[in-house]
């Protein structure tokens, strides 16, 4: 049984210290307290907690001081700084030096829970998504996939069984998904990996040139083919190759690579010559092919011959959770090149990311990345250095678009009406809604209100 997750508080204050230990201990974490930053540091080792919260302003050693050493020697701990409202600029070079968020004082209970909660659900994510990781990595090269959510836990499932057979197989996902990475990652694993892989676009040449580089040609076979070539299917000879977007192939062309399967051959353009192959094919679209048949536009011989096996990449407005992972992989991917390094992202970021759509998935979000880590003059990626695009647009105004109110709506619309009914008496309509008379007026303020 796994332990719960455990909490260090420090804080000079004794009154504070109380308050914390009890709120963290109620919500069923193990709580640990230290009065200073020194015994804080001396503690760490021993009790390896999951989460440090710390006030800033101590006698000693402060808290920026104690999150550099908790950074130093155990960065997998995460912290999260107390401070007042007066040094709010320090609490914020703190979430650059790399600390996980930072609480107001006077505090708000229901805020402690939520930034508790939400920095060891972070904790666990991370943890997991390595765990999950280091045992693909142990059997499989799955390097370049990251995510944990359950599609993606499914997905690198399928991938280890099929990349063991020679199975053909048939990957769908809309643009930017990363159906090339999966089908490498099927061959990286597969008895073929030390052979070619070969990737062709089928929707982006023309049916003439399409033959051509699937099938090769021979000298003269054509104007300009002033020399015999190997196609990419007897490139990928032994090996594997990649077939993307499969549905905008030709109904010619379709014939010709169904017999090329079937016969395990081809015949370059010019020659009645047949040459053998021995090619595992992977295809792959963002249309779904069953329609594409029952219209008569896709051969239902050359589908069920593709369709051996499938894959469903799913997109990744629909596994926000990985949306964190994903960030942080690509500053680590793009961060390391700046002369001075960016290393992170503010809390404030990733709240964006995660409430935009991501249309263009995995690929949209690389290239944002991308784009802030050029842009920004900080270490950290802030939200002035995301496209406007995703700071004013949200998962909440498309569910708005669509005539639906979100939670947040909700809640906003039923508070004000208990307020209203109660002649705007604060502490009335709180203990009406369950919440604290503090909690209902910092929502106020939210809604414009206070």
């Amino acid at each position: 049984m796994q332990r719960p997750s455990r909490v260090m508080v420090v804080d000079d204050d004794a009154e504070t210290l109380a308050l914390l230990r009890e709120v963290v201990a109620k919500e069923g974490y193990q709580v640990e307290t230290a009065e200073d930053g020194e015994s804080a540091l001396r503690q760490l080792d021993e009790w390896q907690p999951d989460l440090v919260i710390t006030d800033i302003h101590m006698p000693g050693m402060d808290g920026l001081a104690l999150l550099a050493a908790v950074r130093e020697k155990t960065p997998d701990v995460l912290v999260i700084l107390l401070t007042a409202y007066g040094s709010l600029k320090t609490a914020v070079d703190g979430i650059k030096a790399g600390a996980f968020d930072y609480l107001s004082k006077p505090f708000v209970v229901d805020d402690i829970r939520l930034v508790v909660r939400r920095a060891l659900e972070h904790k666990k994510l991370v943890r997991e998504n390595r765990s999950l990781r280091d045992q693909l990595r142990d059997r499989y090269r799955f390097d370049n996939l990251v995510g944990s959510s359950a599609g993606m836990v499914q997905v690198y499932k399928l991938v280890a069984r099929v990349a063991e057979t020679d199975s053909t197989v048939l990957i769908y996902g809309e643009s930017g998904t990363g159906k090339e990475l999966i089908a490498r990652a099927i061959h990286a694993n597969s008895s073929r990996s030390s052979a070619p892989f070969v990737a062709i676009d089928t929707g982006s040449l023309a049916e003439t040139l399409l033959e051509s580089e699937l099938f090769g040609h021979e000298r003269g076979a054509f104007t300009g083919a002033v020399a015999s070539k190997k196609g990419l299917l007897e490139q990928a000879h032994l090996g594997t190759c990649f077939l993307d977007e499969i549905a905008d192939l030709s109904p010619v062309m379709q014939s010709k690579l169904l017999r090329s399967l079937q016969e395990r051959e081809i015949r370059r353009v010019g020659s009645e010559a047949p040459r053998a192959i021995d090619v595992r094919i992977i295809a792959a679209s963002k249309k779904n092919l069953k329609p594409l048949v029952e219209a008569g536009t896709f051969r239902e011989d050359l589908f069920y011959r593709l369709e051996v096996v499938t894959i469903v990449l799913p997109p990744l407005r629909d596994r926000i959770e990985d949306i964190p992972l994903l960030s942080r992989y690509f500053v680590d991917k793009f961060g390391r090149t700046k002369e001075k390094p960016v290393t992170g992202l503010s809390p404030e970021t990733i709240s964006l990311l995660t409430g935009y759509s991501w249309p263009g998935n995995v690929r949209e979000l690389e290239h944002v990345i991308e784009r802030a880590i050029a842009l920004t003059p900080h270490p950290i990626i802030t939200p002035e250095d995301l496209p406007e695009t995703i700071r004013t647009t949200t998962v909440h105004d498309q569910a708005r678009a669509r005539g639906w109110d979100t939670l947040e709506d909700m809640e906003k619309n039923y508070i004000l009406r208990v307020l209203e009914a109660h002649h705007q008496d604060h502490g009335q309509a709180a203990a009406i809604l369950g919440i604290h008379r503090k909690t209902l007026l910092r929502k106020l303020r939210q809604y414009g209100q206070g």
